[in-house]
This record gives structure tokens, sequence and C-alpha cells, in this order.
């Protein structure tokens, strides 16, 4: 600039930012809002369900950003196949980048899905083993109560006193410890989900009989998820290249250059095909051994469960004592947890497989 010509006036127009600066600023400005329900208090903490709290994983950052450059990529692949100056290869790259950042934003909302599941279950278990820890808490402070009402009438010794009183203290140590687990885990969900909830609902069965497509049929879909499609993409892309040169002009060499690179894209698809492959086989295994897992968890459920009922009709006949009873329920409180947290193992392997995929399992696929 001259020491004589004008500064240039910045007007509103030139200031104002781009539409597509304007887009992420709303989708920050929604984050936003997520952050602040995630730590601002809630007068009335309601119920939650599992699926209520799935919906929300549409808005966390990762998905969102996902979405956004999924949607810019789109807008340019339009813009290039309508540029009448654009090549051949421009076109096919332009088409590429929004195929895979689709695919990008599905693989976002699937492991999204699956961190919200995951902090879901945690801190059902969570709740389950405080409530499970306060159980043995109180059965520990009878016992103690009933060896000082024995040692006082001569049928207990002050050892057997001091031992129920160090049971209870490792009863009260491990209650406390659960309770600061629970309240961790919800916060941890709260502040994912930006919900907060007096209490959780088990995790339906709906979504535990969810149907996994047969292997075969996931290795074909395979193709269209994210981890193989940069690899096709190279592939098409080298193919292409190769078939935009012409033999007339170019240097032979070039076109060994280009012969090598196909091949070498070719085998990085195969090897990315193969691994993709073992990889789709232990996340199938991972299902089936969480389904036998939960079959077994039932069996002993069932087993703890009628043991119950028999100590119930002989504490009731006066044939054992009611501290023996209260242990036979405790019992069954542990094998009601082993059952949940087969559930949950069942629920995180069906998510994983979707996640780490990029396949959508129907059923899971959207909330």
């Amino acid at each position: 600039m001259t020491p004589n010509e004008p500064t240039p006036v910045r007007t509103a127009a030139s200031c104002a930012p781009g539409p597509a600066l304007l887009r992420r600023l709303g989708a920050v400005l929604a984050l936003a809002v997520v952050a602040v329900a995630a730590v601002t208090p809630v007068a009335h903490a309601r119920t939650l369900d599992l699926e209520t709290a799935l919906a929300q994983a549409e808005r966390t950052s990762a998905v969102v950003t996902a979405r956004l450059d999924a949607e810019d990529a789109e807008r340019d692949a339009t813009r290039t196949d309508l540029d009448p100056l654009a090549l051949r290869m421009d076109r096919l790259q332009a088409e590429q980048t929004a195929v895979r950042t689709r695919a990008a934003a599905d693989r976002a909302r699937f492991e999204a899905y699956r961190d919200v599941a995951n902090a879901y279950v945690q801190a059902l278990q969570a709740s389950a083993q405080r409530e499970l820890a306060e159980a043995g808490l109180a059965l520990a402070e009878r016992g103690v109560a009933i060896a000082r009402l024995r040692f006082e009438r001569g049928g207990a010794t002050e050892l057997e006193v001091r031992d129920a009183e160090n049971e209870r203290a490792e009863a009260a140590n491990g209650a406390a410890a659960a309770r600061q687990g629970e309240a961790l885990a919800l916060r941890s969900l709260r502040s994912l989900i930006g919900l907060d909830a007096g209490e959780l609902e088990p995790v339906p069965d709906r979504l535990l009989a969810t149907t996994v497509p047969a292997e075969e049929e996931l290795v074909e879909r395979l193709d269209a998820s994210g981890p193989l499609l940069q690899a096709l993409h190279g592939v098409e892309a080298a193919r292409v290249g190769l078939e935009l040169l012409d033999p007339s002009y170019a240097p032979a060499a070039q076109i060994e250059r280009t012969e090598l690179q196909l091949e070498q894209a070719r085998e990085g698809a195969r090897e990315a095909r193969r691994g993709l492959e073992l990889q789709l086989r232990s996340l199938i295994d991972r299902i089936d051994a969480a389904r036998d897992g939960v079959a077994q968890s039932r069996e002993t459920l069932e087993a703890a469960r009628d043991r119950e009922a028999i100590e119930r009709r002989r504490l009731d006949a006066g044939l054992i004592a009611e501290v023996q009873f209260d242990q036979t329920v405790l019992n069954t409180l542990q094998a009601e947890l082993g059952a949940m947290q087969a559930r949950h193992d069942l629920l995180a392997a069906l998510f994983e497989l979707q996640a780490q995929t990029g396949i959508a399992i129907e059923g899971i696929d959207a909330f």
C-alpha cells in the first residue's frame, strides 16, 4: 500500500464468516448447551432408559464434527461434478472423499453408541454393586450384634467378637468404595450425554435379542465400511491414473511406475481385507461367548433363587437362624449381579462389532 492509498474499509459483509464457519459455530453452540446441561444441577432427576441415553449420542462433539465434515465433502463433490473444468481424476477424488467422510460419520456415531452404552451399563452395575455392598454391611452389623450378645451370655469368646467387628469394618470400607464408584459412574454418564437420572432402567431384552447377520454377509459388507474404503479407493485411483496415461505420449517408465503402484494398492487392499476378516471373526466369537455367558448366568441365578425359596421355608419352620437366611439372600443378590454383568457383556459385544467394523447392525444402528 502506497502512502497516498486510502485505507480499506472493512464492511459488515467483508467481515461476515462464511457458510461453513457459521455451520460449525452453530454446532459449537449446540455442544456448549450439552456441556452446560452436564454441569448444571437438575432439580428433578428422572428415570432414564438406555435408548433415551443412546439418542443423545447424536449430540456428542465427535459425531457432530464428523457429520459436518460429511456435509462439506458432499457439497464439494457436487461442486466438482458441476465444474466444466474439472478433470476425471478431480471428480473421482471428490466423490471418494464424500464417500469416506459419510462412512466416517457413521462410524463416529456407532462409536458414540458404544461409549454411551458402556457408560450406561457401568452405572447400572455400580448401583447394583453398591446395593450388594450395603446388604453385606447390614449382614456384618447383625453379625457383630449377635457376637456381642453371645459374648455377654457366655456363648462366644472375645476373639469371635473382634472377628465380627473386623468383618464389619471390611464391609463398611467396601460399601463406602461402592458408593464412590456409583457416584463416579453416574457422573461419567451424565457428562457424556448431558442428562441426569435418579434411576436407570435395566437394559431392554429387545437390544440383547439383536440378530447379527451371518459372517458371510458381514464379510461382503466390509467393502462399504470405513476401515476398508481407504484401501479400495487407493486401488480405484491408481487404476484410473493408469487409464489416463496415453501410451503414445507417456514415457514407458512412468507407465511401469503407475502399474506398480496399482499392484501395490491391490496388495494393500487384500492385506487390509484379511486383517478385517480376522477382526470380524474375533468380534463374532466374542458375541457368541457372551450369549453363552448369559445362558449360564441365568441358570446360576435360577439355582440361587430356588435355594433361597428352600431356605425361606426352613426359616419359617424354625430350622435355621435368620442371619443364615440373610446370607442366602446375599448369595442371590450376587447371582443377580452376575446375570446383569453377563447381559451387559453381550450388549457391549454387539455395539463393539458395529463400532469396529463400521457395519450397521439392524436394531442398534439408530436411536
